[in-house]
């Protein structure tokens, strides 16, 4: 193996792969997250406030429009529907 590319996030783009297309020998991987341990040390930065999260919270009878919302390209870092009560 002569390489691994990662492909981070899901910011939209794409990676054309195929014969030709990436160096010989590399494998492209998208995974949607990583391991335990990486949630972990995540989960530490953000306590530790060296990670920025927007959150946009929403209540369960506003699910509707929180998707609108994120179809639209509308929601500026993440959002999360919370039930009511």
């Amino acid at each position: 193996m002569e390489g691994d590319v990662t492909i981070v996030g899901l910011g939209g783009g794409a990676l054309p792969v195929g014969f030709g297309s990436t160096a010989y020998e590399v494998s492209v991987a998208s995974p949607y997250w990583g391991t335990r341990a990486e949630l972990i040390e995540v989960l530490d930065l953000a306590r530790t406030g060296a990670v920025d999260v927007h959150v946009e919270t929403y209540g369960m009878d506003e699910a509707p429009e929180a998707y609108e919302r994120l179809h639209e390209g509308r929601i500026n870092g993440r959002a999360v529907i919370l039930p009511n009560g």
